[in-house]
């Protein structure tokens, strides 16, 4: 999504940016769904994904942190967060560093279980790694673009 498109949806209502939303991306036969394009799902997934590439990041003042996004508004934690496409192309160059393979090591379940991360046992590495590989790629498909992203959590 582009910047300007973020930025217009901030300004709206909050049931109006959640309807678009919801509507033309998260909606299977919304207008602009197009899986693996440019909607990417990840479900419960996600969280431990963050974990493990913000553990991997060793930045100094960890970029990575921008993967959680900003709230759409500023008095709305909802489950829908920001990225403006200056923050995907940082992310974007982290990522395409990021050997999937090498976040195993990074692989922590007590940690994750003390930050309240769900179901941090339940998955097969191999199917993290191809979680992983689709966050690379939507992350790259932006960056690409020159587009931000929105983050739907929940």
């Amino acid at each position: 999504m582009s910047d300007e498109k973020i930025t217009e949806l901030r300004n709206q209502s909050e049931q109006f940016y959640i309807e678009y939303l919801q509507d033309n991306y998260a909606y299977v036969f919304g207008k602009e769904h197009k899986e693996n394009d440019t909607v990417f799902s990840l479900d419960k997934t996600w969280d431990v994904i963050r974990f493990l590439i913000i553990e991997s990041d060793m930045t100094i003042g960890k970029s990575s942190n921008k993967l959680y996004g900003e709230p759409l508004t500023e008095n709305s934690h909802n489950g829908f967060n920001f990225l403006f496409s200056q923050d995907v192309e940082t992310m974007d160059n982290l990522l395409q560093k990021t050997q999937t393979k090498d976040l195993r090591q990074f692989y922590n379940e007590a940690k994750m279980k003390r930050q309240s991360i769900y179901k941090t046992s339940d998955f097969d590495w191999s199917f993290l790694e191809s979680q992983i590989e689709i966050v690379k790629l939507a992350f790259q498909k932006s960056a690409k673009s020159k587009s931000g992203l929105i983050i739907s959590i929940g």
